[in-house]
């Protein structure tokens, strides 16, 4: 690597432009304004950080007013820059370290510290502000920096040995970009963590689906063998010809049941259900909704259900889908909302079957969680995208929930 190339690089990292902005926080179950928290906390402290830094600059430091006003707004103003330009904000506040520790020396010729009190507080800030969005490896080249210029104002300004000393700067500025890299680190590994269960729930999730609709596949599957090994013998004189394309279509089908019994048979080894018990049982449709009601009603939820219209030419796929929805959001008001009253209704259109289940207010507070949850929306999402269809969840205005699903009749999944 070249020196051109390092120093290319350099810049690329410590570029004003450089560096992301502190976005909004996505907080959708708390108040909207806890989005903007951060921005309020950034722009507050640039206040405080501004009039301080005016009064001690004016008072400690016989900086006349005007400089002292100018120095104070302008080096705290650098927090704000920090919103918006992370890198910028700290080239600002570099550069105002400089320019005020040399107002302040030649107010106080006789002596005094070797950095002014209020810009080393505000040059940290930014620093620790800088440091949660930036790499590790720029974090210290800005420590560098800062000695640098550290050592540079006490070779410009000697014999200044109060508090801070160069060495002081050094320790203090490197603890504050130590602190913030590891809090950096942590969010970083803590978001990769949220992401790393996000893609297994989803893998989870489409293996379980797999799983159900392995039955319906394999019904037509079976239907297909059937009706190939049975239409030679319904048509007299069949080519021979014909007759081997018939079993030939019979193999390939056979051949395919097996694939799906033996790649079944892997996702339910690892989930530990194998076995004939976990073929043996039946797949759900729309005509169990009646009894899936009734047993919640035995476990104390007040759900009512309607359904409406006639019923549309549906395939198994889309049964098991619209019965596994209503279930899981069923499911979902009992542990989410305890005490609140449901409603499902079923509305069967000519080309589709619309779902929605929507509850009130909770009663009284839910129970902690035991194990994982979360995963509940994300399931009946993937359920409706595999047949072209859409699912829409959110809160209600007077704190209840409402899930609504449209699922395209007679479709296995998006063309």
């Amino acid at each position: 690597m070249t020196v051109g190339s390092v120093v290319r690089n350099v810049w690329r990292d410590l570029s004003p432009a450089a560096g992301p902005a502190l976005l909004p926080l996505d907080v959708p179950s708390r108040p909207r304004f806890a989005a903007w928290l951060p921005h309020a906390l950034v722009f507050g402290a640039a206040a405080v950080l501004a009039g301080s830094s005016w009064h001690i600059l004016l008072t400690d430091y016989a900086v006349p007013n005007g400089w002292a006003a100018a120095l104070g707004v302008v080096h705290a103003s650098a927090l704000a820059v920090c919103v918006v330009r992370p890198m910028a904000a700290w080239w600002l506040s570099l550069a105002l370290v400089a320019v005020t520790a040399l107002a302040a020396a030649s107010a106080r010729p006789d002596g005094g510290p070797l950095w002014a009190g209020p810009s080393l507080s505000v040059h940290l800030a930014v620093l620790a502000l800088v440091a949660l969005r930036v790499p590790a490896r720029v974090a210290a080249l800005m420590w560098v920096l800062t000695g640098a210029v550290a050592a540079a104002l006490a070779v410009a300004l000697p014999g200044r040995d109060e508090f801070p000393s160069l060495t002081e700067v050094l320790f203090v500025s490197g603890t504050v970009l130590l602190a913030a890299a590891a809090l950096r680190g942590r969010g970083d590994a803590l978001r990769g963590l949220a992401r790393e269960r996000q893609r297994r729930a989803l893998l989870e999730e489409r293996a379980r689906i797999a799983r159900e609709l392995h039955d319906v596949v394999a019904h037509h599957m079976s239907v297909v063998a059937v009706q190939a090994e049975a239409a030679p013998y319904r048509v007299p004189d069949v080519p021979d010809e014909l007759a081997r394309s018939f079993t030939v279509i019979r193999e390939n089908a056979l051949e395919a049941i097996d694939e799906l019994h033996r790649v079944l048979g892997l996702l339910r080894e690892g989930d530990g259900q194998a076995g004939p018990a976990a073929d043996a049982a039946p797949q759900p449709t729309l005509d169990g909704l009646d009894g899936l009601v009734d047993g919640l009603r035995a476990a104390g939820l007040d759900v009512e259900l309607r359904v409406s219209g006639p019923r549309p030419a549906t395939t198994p796929a889309l049964e098991v889908s619209a019965y596994r929805i209503v279930q899981e959001a069923l499911s979902n008001v009992l542990r989410h909302a305890p005490g609140a009253a449901a409603r499902v209704a079923v509305a069967h259109r000519p080309d589709r079957v619309e779902l929605t289940v929507d509850n009130g207010p909770p009663a009284r507070p839910p129970a902690p969680p035991a194990g994982r949850t979360g995963h509940g929306i994300l399931g009946m999402r993937e359920r409706a995208a595999m047949l072209g269809g859409e699912l829409a969840a959110g809160p209600r205005p007077d704190g209840g929930f409402t899930v609504t699903a449209v699922l395209p009749a007679g479709k296995e999944g998006p063309r």
